[in-house]
C-alpha cells in the first residue's frame, strides 16, 4: 500500500512537470497568446480531479467538479489582481503574492453560496464573459527573443507545480467536497507558467497569457461540466476521457470562429 501511495505521487510530480513544461516551451517558441489559450486548457484541473477521483472515489471527485466550476471566478480573480499589481514596483513578488491571495479569499466567499451543477455553471460562464470583454483593453506583447533556460530553472519550474498539485489533492482529504472542487480550479499549471515568463521576461508578456486566459477557460469549464456529469456513472478514466474531448472540441470552436471572422474582417 505505501508503495501505491508512492507511485501515485510520483505520477502527480512527473505529469505535472512534463505539462509545464511544455506549456513553457510553447510560449518562448510560438506565442503568449497560445500559450494563454492553452494555458485555460484542462491540463492542471484534469490532474487534480483525476488524482481526487483516485484518492477519494468518483462519486467525491464528481460533487468537487461541481464546485470546481464556481472555482474559475477564483481563478479570474487572482489573474486580474496579479494584473492589478503589474504596474507597481517589486512586482515580481507582489502579483503573485496578490494573486493567491485573491484566489482563496475569492474561494472563502464562494464556498458560502456555491450551489448545484446548473447554477455554477451559468454563474462561471457570465464571470468569464465579462473577464474577457474586461481583458480585452490588455495589450498584446509576445516574447521577441526567446531565452534557453538552465536546468535549475527547469527544476524550479517543476517543483512549483508539482507542489500545487500535491497540496490541491491532499485538500480532499479534509472530507469537503466543496472545499477540493473550489481548490481544483487553481491554475495549478497556468500560474507557475504565468511567474515563470514573468521572472524571466518582465511584465509585458504577462499582459498578453493574462488577456487570453478567460478563453482558454471555456474548455476548462467544458471539462468540469462533463466531468461532473460522467464520473459517478462511466468512472474516472471514461469520465477524463469524454471531458478531454469536450474540451477538445471547445478549442476547434474557437479556432475556426477565429479563422472565420479573420476572413471576414479581410474581406470587409
Amino acid at each position: 500500500m505505501e508503495f501505491y501511495d508512492l507511485a501515485i505521487q510520483l505520477s502527480k510530480i512527473l505529469i505535472t512537470i512534463a505539462t509545464v513544461m511544455g506549456l513553457a516551451l510553447i510560449a518562448e517558441r510560438v506565442s503568449t497568446r497560445v500559450a494563454g489559450i492553452l494555458a485555460g486548457f484542462p491540463l492542471g484541473t484534469a490532474i487534480a480531479l483525476a488524482y481526487i477521483g483516485i484518492e477519494q472515489g468518483a462519486d467525491f471527485a464528481a460533487v468537487s467538479a461541481r464546485h470546481t466550476l464556481l472555482g474559475f471566478i477564483s481563478a479570474q480573480a487572482m489573474t486580474t489582481l496579479y494584473w492589478f499589481c503589474l504596474r507597481f514596483r517589486f512586482n515580481i513578488i507582489l502579483a503573485p503574492a496578490a494573486g493567491i491571495l485573491a484566489f482563496v479569499i475569492t474561494n472563502g466567499l464562494l464556498s458560502l453560496c456555491s450551489g448545484d451543477l446548473a447554477t455554477n455553471f451559468v454563474l462561471v460562464v457570465l464571470a468569464t464573459i465579462g473577464f474577457g470583454f474586461w481583458y480585452r483593453i490588455i495589450p498584446d506583447q509576445n516574447i521577441q527573443q526567446p531565452i534557453r533556460l538552465s536546468h535549475l530553472a527547469v527544476l524550479i519550474r517543476g517543483t512549483i507545480s508539482a507542489f500545487c498539485v500535491i497540496s490541491v489533492t491532499l485538500l480532499a482529504y479534509l472530507g469537503s467536497s466543496t472545499v477540493a472542487g473550489l481548490f481544483a480550479a487553481f491554475p495549478i499549471t497556468f500560474f507557475p507558467l504565468l511567474f515563470i515568463i514573468h521572472l524571466n521576461y518582465g511584465t509585458q508578456p504577462v499582459y498578453t497569457l493574462i488577456k487570453y486566459y478567460p478563453l482558454g477557460l471555456g474548455s476548462l469549464i467544458i471539462y468540469s461540466l462533463l466531468v461532473a456529469l460522467t464520473y459517478s456513472s462511466w468512472g474516472i478514466l471514461a469520465g477524463t476521457a469524454f471531458g478531454l474531448a469536450g474540451a477538445i472540441a471547445y478549442l476547434a470552436v474557437y479556432h475556426q470562429l477565429r479563422r472565420w471572422l479573420s476572413m471576414k474582417q479581410g474581406i470587409a
